[in-house]
Parts: C-alpha cells; sequence; structure tokens
C-alpha cells in the first residue's frame, strides 16, 4: 500500500499538468429594448454591427429584440416607418440591457391651389421647417395639388415653390402649424401666378429644368425656350426683369450677348441664361420677352451653397504581433482635413477584410460629428484566433462618413505560437524520470 501511493502521486501531477487550459469567453445575451413615449414598440427593425458583419432582429410584441454576442462595446440602431431612427449602446458583459427610445412621426398635410382659379397645383415643390430647430423635411404635391410629410412634434413654416408662381411661405400668421403627437391637415395654400402672361398673340417663356442646384461662385446655365404661337412673325425684346444684388445674369445665344430675339410665327428659339451665384441662398431670376403688347415671363430657381471641402484621412501601426489566441487594442486616428463638418465618423471593417487567422472588432462607437481640424482617436480590438497558424497577414480597414471616405489602408498582423505546451511536456517527462529513478533507489535493493 505504501508503494503504491508513492506511484500515484507523479501521476496525479502529469494528469493536472496536460489537463489544464485557459477556457474561452462564451457569448453573451444582449436584450434591446424598443419603445417610444406610450410603451414598447413592436416590429421595430435592431441593427447591430459585429466584427464589420451587420446583424438584425425584429422586435416581438413587447419591444424585445434578442442577440447573443462575443463580450465589447456594441452601437445599435431602431427602425420603424412612423418614427424618428434611434441608437443606443451596451457593453456586453456589464449590460444586458440596452433601451432606444424612438421619436414619433406624424403627417403634415395641406392642399396647393391656385389663387386665382381654385385648381389644385401638381408637382409643387414643399420644404416643411421646424422654426425652432431649422430641421428641414421636403416632398412635392401629386396630382391633387396634395402633399403628405412625417415629421416630428414642433412648430412648422411650409414653402411652396412652382413653375411660373410666386414663392409662397406660409407659418400660421408667424406662430408655426404645430404638430402635437397627432396628425395635422393645413387646409388649402393658395399660390399666385407671377404675372406669366400668355397674350392673344401667344408668346410663351419655358425651360425644361427651372430649378438648379450649384455652389457659390460657380456659373449656372439655363436653356430658356421662346415660343411665338401667335399669326405673325415677331422680334420679341428680352431683358432680366429681376434677379439678386449684385449678380450679372447674362441673355446669350452661344458667345453672343444678346436683347432681342426674333422668332418666326408657330415656331420656337431657344436661348441662355447665365449667371454666378455670388451668395448662398435660395434665389430668383425672372426673365422677360415682349412686343406691342404681347409679353412673357420665366421664373428660374438658384439654390446656391457654400463650397464645401469634404476631406478625411486616419493613421494606424504599420504591424503588430500577436501569440494565438491573444488580443490586443489598437489605436486608429481619423482627422476632417476639410472646411465641412463631417458627420456619422467610423471606422469600417468588412467581412472580407478580415484574414482567416483574425477576428476585428471596433470598439469606438461611431462621432456624430467631427469639426475641420479636429481628430478622434478609434479603437481596434484585433485577435489571433486560438487555432491561427504562424505567418503574417494583413487587416484592411478604411474610416467613413456621411460626406467622404478614404482609401483602404492595412495593418500587418504576425501570429506566432507559443512554447508553453513543449515546456510542459518536457516537465512532465522529467518528473517521470525522476519518481522513476526514486522507486528504483528506494526500493531496487530490497
Amino acid at each position: 500500500m505504501k508503494l503504491s501511493t508513492r506511484l500515484l502521486l507523479p501521476i496525479l501531477l502529469s494528469i493536472f499538468l496536460v489537463t489544464t487550459s485557459t477556457s474561452a469567453l462564451a457569448d453573451s445575451p444582449v436584450t434591446v429594448l424598443v419603445k417610444d413615449k406610450n410603451g414598447a414598440v413592436g416590429g421595430a427593425l435592431v441593427s447591430v454591427q459585429v466584427n464589420g458583419v451587420t446583424h438584425s432582429t425584429q422586435t416581438d410584441l413587447n419591444g424585445i429584440g434578442n442577440f447573443s454576442l462575443p463580450p465589447g462595446q456594441y452601437y445599435f440602431t431602431a427602425s420603424k416607418t412612423g418614427y424618428a431612427s434611434g441608437s443606443g449602446t451596451a457593453t456586453v458583459g456589464d449590460n444586458s440591457t440596452v433601451t432606444i427610445t424612438l421619436t414619433n412621426l406624424y403627417t403634415l398635410s395641406g392642399t396647393v391651389i391656385d389663387s386665382a382659379t381654385g385648381q389644385p397645383v401638381k408637382d409643387a415643390a414643399i420644404t416643411i421647417t421646424n422654426k425652432e430647430t431649422d430641421k428641414s423635411y421636403t416632398g412635392g404635391t401629386n396630382d391633387n395639388g396634395v402633399f403628405s410629410i412625417p415629421v416630428s412634434n414642433g412648430y412648422y413654416s411650409v414653402t411652396v415653390r412652382a413653375p411660373f408662381y410666386q414663392l409662397t411661405v406660409m407659418d400660421d400668421k408667424g406662430a408655426g402649424y404645430h404638430v402635437l403627437d397627432s396628425s395635422l391637415y393645413i387646409g388649402y395654400l393658395p399660390i399666385a401666378t407671377d404675372n406669366n402672361i400668355t397674350s392673344l398673340n401667344g408668346v410663351k417663356l419655358t425651360t425644361d429644368y427651372p430649378g438648379k442646384v450649384i455652389k457659390v461662385n460657380q456659373t449656372v446655365t439655363f436653356d430658356v425656350t421662346l415660343t411665338n404661337n401667335g399669326i405673325v412673325d415677331k422680334s420679341y425684346a428680352v431683358s432680366v426683369k429681376d434677379a439678386p444684388a449684385g449678380w450679372n445674369v447674362q441673355l446669350l445665344s452661344g458667345s453672343d450677348v444678346i436683347s432681342r430675339v426674333f422668332v418666326e410665327k408657330g415656331t420656337s428659339k431657344t436661348f441662355q441664361v447665365k449667371t454666378t451665384p455670388l451668395s448662398a441662398g435660395n434665389n430668383v431670376i425672372t426673365i422677360i420677352a415682349g412686343s406691342e403688347g404681347d409679353s412673357g415671363q420665366v421664373q428660374l430657381y438658384v439654390d446656391s451653397t457654400e463650397d464645401t471641402d469634404y476631406k478625411i484621412e486616419f493613421s494606424l501601426p504599420d504591424n503588430l504581433s500577436l501569440a494565438a489566441g491573444t488580443s490586443k487594442n489598437v489605436d486608429v486616428y481619423v482627422k476632417n482635413n476639410g472646411s465641412g463638418k463631417l458627420s456619422s465618423v467610423r471606422i469600417d471593417i468588412g467581412s472580407d477584410d478580415v484574414p482567416e487567422s483574425l477576428n476585428a472588432e471596433v470598439v469606438t462607437r461611431e462621432a456624430g460629428e467631427l469639426s475641420p481640424g479636429e481628430s478622434k482617436r478609434f479603437v481596434v480590438k484585433i485577435t489571433a484566433k486560438a487555432d491561427a497558424s504562424e505567418g503574417t497577414d494583413r487587416l484592411y480597414m478604411r474610416a467613413v462618413s456621411a460626406e467622404a471616405k478614404t482609401e483602404q489602408k492595412y495593418v500587418e498582423v504576425s501570429v506566432t505560437r507559443s512554447n508553453s505546451w513543449l515546456g510542459i511536456g518536457i516537465g512532465v517527462a522529467l518528473l517521470a524520470i525522476l519518481a522513476f529513478g526514486f522507486i528504483v533507489w528506494k526500493y531496487g535493493r530490497r
């Protein structure tokens, strides 16, 4: 019995050393609750990115969506028709529940009519602006002159723009149309023609594209067609009736500046209206043509914006060394090198950008805004898989925003294998040899 006990000790020690290992952390459940001011929101689409891959689920009647995710910080988004999109973050392992509150949207609608005839005006452009936040929502009228645009609670003004009509802004006598927890129909919105008269002689000015968007100090050109629907040939004087102060508006035929256009009866001729916006804003140019009491006009809309330059760059380490089964956090710096503010700035790693030997996770959530000259540090967690072979692989990524994106860059990751098991094996063999020698020395002479 004494001999058996001494022989058993080295054997038990060997088994303990061989079977000891590090257990991998398992995924943890995460519950996302989506609600509005009245309670749970069922049927909402909830999404989250894991290692550059988007995973989505739909909430049940209790507003619950469930995920099973590895430890880390995640950014969840939720959306549903009738609501503005919402978001929330959670650190898996610390938080098991994240709540996202959606803002209800309600319909603001009305009917645009001709103030003289009472007929509906179709294809009118509608801009609804929150008088407190300046946030705008856009849409248009249908064949019946009706518009219907989803907005959140607030006080709103309504701007109506249509060819041959005056630009019209209505805001309930300055108070603003008040949307509060329900849809609002504001009734009829009459708009007046801007003296776009076609006389019995039949002159008519038209353009296929009356509204254009252009940057400040860049040239814009409109093609305007003058049609003589009369019974005699005529020479029409053409001129600029109205234009923003200081703008140089030219009427051209090719490269020639013109002041008159001869048009035979029943035919049309096209000339160009050319100008360069000097300031940002919504601007109107009125062109008139006339001959012996016969006149007509057309309005041209120039929406000019500041010349904003969007540039984004990022930097990351050139290389990284990892032992199989280990992780490291890498700092990635993103900078706004342009003149315009960037929004929704993030690091993008697609599923095809990650080699088989690695896992990659962007720990830092996206930045809502990044001002010109501003930088932000993002943390990317890179993990060499436990079964990864020794060698070097490239992990690709890029910086993106709603306005710009960079070319892809990569970090070279060298994976090494630990020799710890070799050391353990040698240790076990030595222990076994020592134990055997001890037994022979102790009992071999008996």
